[in-house]
């Protein structure tokens, strides 16, 4: 068979976690699952029907603090703002957001359930495995992104209608003041993770077809 079949079997039948292990991280993955739908859904009708706290942007131009002590300089960048009511536009914006959010961990908890059962199974690169771990690193690389261009949209548009900004809320289509790359780098792993099960999944069947 060869030492390229031998490191192929040992690698498709290879069992990192136990039954019971295994059992208690899907359960835990979609208890998470269960509550970031739930939590979602509940800010989704808070923001499109009742009051709302946020935190806002704030004008740099706005005087520094004058009361630090021991030489430190200090700077408004934010504030909480309590809205009666959100405008139609930016409260559809944050729902959209707080979507892209919730896709980006549930792709996150498929991993785990799929990846949980192929650990305990007897065949680790079945067929399509990778398929599905490239297609969620791409999903959760685009959710999680747009989740932090739709937030910081939304809420420097909100800013300025507050006037806490200077400008229109109708000139700002895309704004972005902080983004964390951590999706994108979870994501760009997840697609070459995919390419490890897919030759994985190519030595399993030169192994079946010596045996």
């Amino acid at each position: 068979m060869g030492l390229r079949g031998n490191i192929a079997e040992s690698l498709a039948r290879v069992r990192v976690l136990s039954r019971v292990d295994s059992a208690v991280l899907i359960v835990v993955s979609v208890a998470v699952g269960i509550a970031t739908s739930v939590s979602t859904v509940s800010a989704i009708i808070s923001n499109g029907a009742g009051e709302v706290v946020l935190r806002l942007p704030l004008d740099p131009s706005i005087p520094e603090p004058e009361t630090l002590r021991l030489g430190a300089v200090g700077r408004y960048s934010q504030m909480q703002v309590t809205v009666p009511a959100l405008p139609e536009y930016e409260a559809s914006m944050l729902g959209w957001s707080a979507t892209m959010n919730l896709v980006a961990v549930l792709c996150v908890v498929s991993l785990l359930v799929l990846l949980a059962y192929r650990l305990t199974s007897k065949v680790l690169f079945a067929p399509h495995t990778a398929a599905v771990v490239g297609l969620a690193g791409a999903l959760l690389a685009i959710s999680g992104s747009a989740a932090q261009i739709l937030d910081s949209t939304a809420k420097y548009r909100l800013a300025e209608q507050l006037g806490a900004m200077p400008g229109s809320a109708d000139e700002t289509l895309v704004y972005i003041a902080e983004f964390n790359p951590t999706s994108l780098v979870a994501g760009a792993a997840l697609v070459l993770l995919a390419g490890v099960f897919q030759f994985g999944r190519s030595l399993q069947r030169d192994t079946e077809g010596l045996v």
